[in-house]
């Protein structure tokens, strides 16, 4: 296999990703892409389910189809899949734009509170692994710590603060047309958000909110088993990396572009995988998933929906998006 010189993070260059996927086990890279469908079959009735309690009967298709619109807005402009995911399913099932963003709003909750928990059980069994993580990146550490340390950066957030609360409290600003139009999105948001206390079959919600993370892990092991210097991994390997790569999806970047493979690299250099090889992983992974299965699906979400860019852009333009 021909990779890039050893421990190189640059950018992919066309012909070394043609090579990577060349020499990797497709049987378990289509594997991977079904798993990513399966995890998007539970968010989508995950999805349903918070909708159900604020009178929001979405159809099963819509709500899949949407989420996958989503995903492939974000490989253009990061975090706008949010707002295009509520805008498409608003558009089709005629329902109020707001109200769908407080589920989504929700649903992105649940992420970050499985994120930190997936986060905290790598800590308990990679404990090892971790540390050298941070023993050898050490100044990434102390840039870290500095910013928190930082006199400035709490003025900045206090300040801030302080300045929103003024903001909102103002009548000028109340009574306002961005005013009103701000107080009832936040409305909708909030109610979107209470939905969760009225979930039918909390035991099925509990049980999607896993899957969608299990199949996720389950998307690194085999994805492990479909290159070469990584397919003798186990486990523990496996949700180290997932964890890694789930942060670096998590920063703003293109599709989590550059952030996802610089912490797949460090997280597989824990158990003995090169930088070049680790390169090649992240490519393998990233571009089966982040881009194939993504533009796939995103391409058959437009033809599924029936809804034009242009509609689409109309219903964000109503929001002021």
């Amino acid at each position: 296999m021909r990779h890039a010189k050893s421990g190189s993070t640059s950018p992919s260059k066309p012909k070394s990703v043609y090579s990577d996927f060349v020499h990797s086990n497709l049987f378990y890279l289509f594997g991977v892409i079904f798993l990513f469908f399966l995890s998007n079959i539970s968010r989508a009735i995950r999805w349903q389910m918070m909708m159900k309690p604020i009178g929001i009967n979405a159809k099963f298709k819509i709500a899949f189809h949407s989420i996958m619109l989503g995903y492939f807005a974000n490989l253009g402009i990061p975090r706008i899949g949010e707002f295009v995911r509520a805008g498409a399913l608003a558009k089709k099932e005629n329902v109020k734009f707001d109200k769908v963003m407080g589920t989504i709003v929700l649903d992105r909750l649940l992420d970050v509170i499985s994120l930190i928990l997936v986060f905290l059980i790598t800590i308990m069994i990679s404990s090892g692994q971790i540390l050298d993580f941070i023993s050898s990146n050490g100044n990434l550490a102390d840039k870290i710590n500095n910013i928190f340390n930082s006199k400035v950066f709490w003025v900045i957030i206090i300040a801030g603060i302080i300045a929103m609360i003024i903001f909102f409290k103002s009548k000028r600003f109340k009574n306002s047309f961005i005013g009103k139009k701000s107080f009832n999105f936040l409305k909708g948001i909030v109610e979107g958000i209470k939905s969760i206390k009225s979930v039918k079959k909390p035991g099925w919600f509990i049980f999607h909110s896993i899957f969608i993370w299990f199949m996720y892990f389950m998307m690194n092991y085999v994805g492990f088993k479909a290159f070469a210097p990584t397919a003798a991994l186990g486990l523990k390997a496996a949700i180290t990396v997932f964890t890694f790569g789930s942060l670096g999806i998590v920063i703003p970047s293109p599709g989590g572009m550059g952030t996802y493979h610089f912490l797949v690299i460090e997280a597989l250099k824990l158990f003995g995988v090169n930088g070049s090889d680790g390169f090649s992983y992240a490519n393998i992974i990233f571009f089966s998933v982040q881009i194939i299965g993504i533009i796939a699906f995103g391409i058959l979400a437009l033809f599924s929906l029936n809804i034009s860019t242009k509609k689409l852009s109309d219903e964000l333009q109503k929001q002021n998006i």
